[in-house]
């Protein structure tokens, strides 16, 4: 609640104290038409493909041994 207000407070403090023209500077360089390479996109791509692998590997591995487990355990039993 406190943490919003002063947040609140910052912006507007710092809008206002802007003119128009520095403004319409600020908003010129926001919508510049800044791409993200191709490189990145496929190294992130590649990153989140292996990362879903690994977790559905270990995942996998971890079910088959709770079961094996588990299994022995009935046969000892």
């Amino acid at each position: 609640m406190i943490i919003e207000y002063i947040n609140a407070t910052w912006f507007s403090t710092i809008v206002l104290a802007l003119t128009p023209s520095d403004r319409w500077a600020a908003a010129k360089h926001f919508n510049s038409d800044s791409t993200i390479p191709g490189w990145f996109i496929w190294s992130v791509g590649i990153a989140l493909t292996v990362l879903a692998v690994s977790i559905i590997a270990v995942t996998y591995k971890q079910r088959s041994q709770r079961a094996r487990r588990a299994s022995n355990h009935f046969v000892k039993g």
